[in-house]
């Protein structure tokens, strides 16, 4: 993600908008093909701001002080995971760390495949059947 930019202190913006949870009350979401590991793929970087009542320019004053975390979708090679089109799954924390459950477990790849909560149980009600809420447009 540094190689394209969104990461660091060169990070491309944007205008946020209107969230909510679990993500956060203002969101940054840039879409893209990118080459992961040898495999290309869309992905779809969200930045998360808050806490609640943040606004438009405060984020745009001062993105670092309100961002809360930035979570990532990456579609993945056929077969990665075909029930749930082939998305990989990510929470960082600010610092770039990966975020945790309240069980300690880390929040990447599969997050909580086959239960009703989480990454994959949300995503699965996007219209569209592309796992995405904000537009029908990746593949």
């Amino acid at each position: 993600m540094g190689k394209l930019n969104l990461t660091g202190d060169d990070m491309i913006r944007s205008f946020p908008y209107e969230g909510t949870d679990p993500h956060g009350m203002m969101l940054e979401t840039f879409y893209m093909k990118a080459t992961i590991d040898g495999h290309s793929g869309a992905l779809v970087v969200k930045r998360n701001f808050g806490p609640a009542g943040v606004e438009e320019d405060a984020v745009l004053n001062n993105p670092s002080k309100h961002l809360g975390a930035v979570t990532v979708m990456f579609r993945r090679e056929a077969g990665y995971d075909e029930d749930n089109k082939d998305w990989f799954w990510a929470k960082y924390l600010p610092d770039g760390s990966l975020d945790k459950n309240p069980k300690g477990m880390m929040l990447a790849g599969k997050v909580a495949k086959g239960t009703d909560k989480g990454c994959i149980a949300c995503h699965t009600g996007a219209p569209g059947g592309d796992y995405l809420f904000t537009t029908d447009h990746v593949k």
